[in-house]
C-alpha cells in the first residue's frame, strides 16, 4: 500500500510540474507573440513613413495597402493548399483502414469456414462483453 501511496504522489507531483511548465510556456508564447505583432506593426509604419518621404503620402499608404493585400492572398492560397493536403491525408487513412477492415473480414471468413466452431465462440464472446457492458451501464445509469 505504501508504494501505491508513493507512486500516486510521483504522479501529482509530475502532472503539476506539467502543468505549471505548459502555463508557464503559453504565458511566454503569448508575450513573444505580442512583440512581434508590435514590432510588425511599427515595421509597417517605418516602411509607410519612409515611402511617404519619397512619394505623396497617399501613394505611400495605398502602396503598403497592396502590399499587405498581395501577401493575405498569397496565405490563403497556402492554407487552402494545405487543407487540400490535410484532406488526401485523412482520405488515405480512410482508404487504410477500409482495407484493414474488409482484410479482418477476408480472415474472419477463412477461419469461419475452416474451424467453425473457434469463429462461434469468439462472435459470442465479443459480443457478450459487448452487450454486457453497455447493459451493465446502462442500469446502473437509471
Amino acid at each position: 500500500m505504501e508504494t501505491l501511496g508513493a507512486l500516486s504522489a510521483l504522479l501529482a507531483v509530475d502532472v503539476a510540474a506539467a502543468t505549471s511548465r505548459y502555463r508557464r510556456n503559453a504565458i511566454l508564447w503569448a508575450i513573444i507573440a505580442t512583440l512581434l505583432g508590435t514590432a510588425y506593426v511599427f515595421a509597417l509604419a517605418a516602411v509607410t513613413l519612409f515611402l511617404a518621404t519619397r512619394y505623396s503620402p497617399v501613394a505611400a499608404v495605398a502602396t503598403m495597402a497592396t502590399v499587405l493585400f498581395v501577401t493575405a492572398l498569397i496565405l490563403v492560397a497556402v492554407m487552402a493548399g494545405l487543407r487540400a493536403h490535410d484532406r488526401r491525408l485523412a482520405e488515405e487513412r480512410r482508404r487504410r483502414a477500409a482495407i484493414q477492415t474488409n482484410l479482418a473480414l477476408v480472415a474472419a471468413a477463412g477461419i469461419l469456414r475452416t474451424q467453425p466452431l473457434l469463429a462461434v465462440a469468439t462472435a459470442v464472446a465479443v459480443g457478450a462483453l459487448l452487450g454486457l457492458g453497455k447493459g451493465r451501464y446502462r442500469d446502473e445509469k437509471r
